[in-house]
């Protein structure tokens, strides 16, 4: 019980994280914001590498999947797409990946 209240209290802490930051940096045509969550989101992932599964469930389910967000990359990448901003586009989504996989990595390897 107690996981999943953590669960529940870590996810609507992540989410509205996200929002804020996203309200805050998504501006002038490129998502910041999402980017922002997405590579950080990644990065505290990769440090919780090893943890027991009941923490990895709270934070790494609950906090940090609210907080992270492939959906909202998707649409941000669409709207510049529909934009015909198309290099500006594959610009965030390679700067995007490039991010959360290094971002991964770096937390992984430092958890190590």
């Amino acid at each position: 019980m107690i996981t999943a209240t953590g669960f529940l209290i870590l996810a609507a802490c992540g989410a509205l994280a996200r929002a804020h930051l996203g309200h805050r940096f998504n501006r002038a045509g490129f998502a910041t914001g999402t980017l922002l969550v997405n590579g950080s989101g990644s990065f505290a992932l990769g440090l919780l590498h090893g943890v027991a599964p009941p923490l990895m469930t709270m934070l790494g389910t609950g906090l940090l999947g609210a907080f992270t967000t492939f959906s909202s990359f998707s649409r941000d990448t669409t709207a510049l797409v529909e934009q015909h901003q198309r290099v500006r586009a594959a610009t965030y989504v390679i700067t995007t990946c490039a991010i959360a996989i290094g971002g991964a990595w770096v937390g992984l390897t430092l958890s190590t």
